[in-house]
């Protein structure tokens, strides 16, 4: 009886200390582009040289999000420079792009699609989407997602807007155990094994 209340005890010990052992804090997430730029969307070649033009310059910024859940962050800055793009250019163009993306020093490629729609008096260019992807850290995982855009100008000129993402944040289900738990865990159990010794060592006298 006394061997099981002991073993009771220890066990109950060992769930406590593991239950108030302080949880793994996420660091903050850091989000950082590469930036791009394009030239010549729906330039037929018989316009003025390098119009139109989208470029995205590299950014970043840190966000303290530990929690599951979502939040909308600044991918690119963008600037469209619209011009003379050739005689009979109006019509709509799609294009494919990418850039580096660096999530806390982890860097994947995002592939974007966008298009071009040319007409006689406005351009509008649009990023539209962009290929899944998850950046994988050891107790949580970011998705992102492109929000999609649009610039709509008359005429020439360099007019700028913004690029976005939504980054997802979602806890792992199985988290590598802090070094203080696997203490704890291992004083617990070697705790109860000197009972069980102690109580064989008892039953031999």
């Amino acid at each position: 009886m006394r061997l099981l209340t002991n073993t009771g005890l220890s066990l109950a010990i060992l769930l406590v200390a593991i239950a108030v052992a302080p949880a793994a804090k996420a660091d903050p997430i850091v989000i950082s582009t590469g930036g791009f730029s394009l030239i010549n969307l729906g330039n037929n070649g018989l316009g003025v040289s390098g119009k139109d033009s989208l470029a995205g310059a590299a950014a970043s910024s840190s966000h303290n999000f530990s929690a599951p859940g979502s939040f909308v962050a600044l991918l690119n800055p963008l600037t469209f420079s619209t011009g003379f793009t050739g005689p009979a250019s109006s019509g709509t163009y799609s294009f494919n792009f990418s850039q580096p993306l660096t999530i806390n020093g982890v860097t994947q490629t995002l592939n974007l699609v966008g298009s071009i729609t040319i007409s006689p008096t406005i351009d509008t260019v649009r990023i539209l989407s962009s290929a899944p992807l998850t950046f994988n850290f050891n107790t949580f995982s970011v998705d992102v997602k492109v929000l999609p855009t649009a610039i709509h100008e008359w005429g020439e000129g360099v007019f700028c807007d913004v690029l976005k993402g939504e980054f997802t944040v979602r806890t792992n289900c199985d988290p590598v155990p802090e070094p203080a738990t696997l203490s704890l865990l291992g004083i617990g159990l070697a705790g109860i094994a000197a009972k069980l010794r102690q109580r064989r060592k008892l039953r031999r006298v």
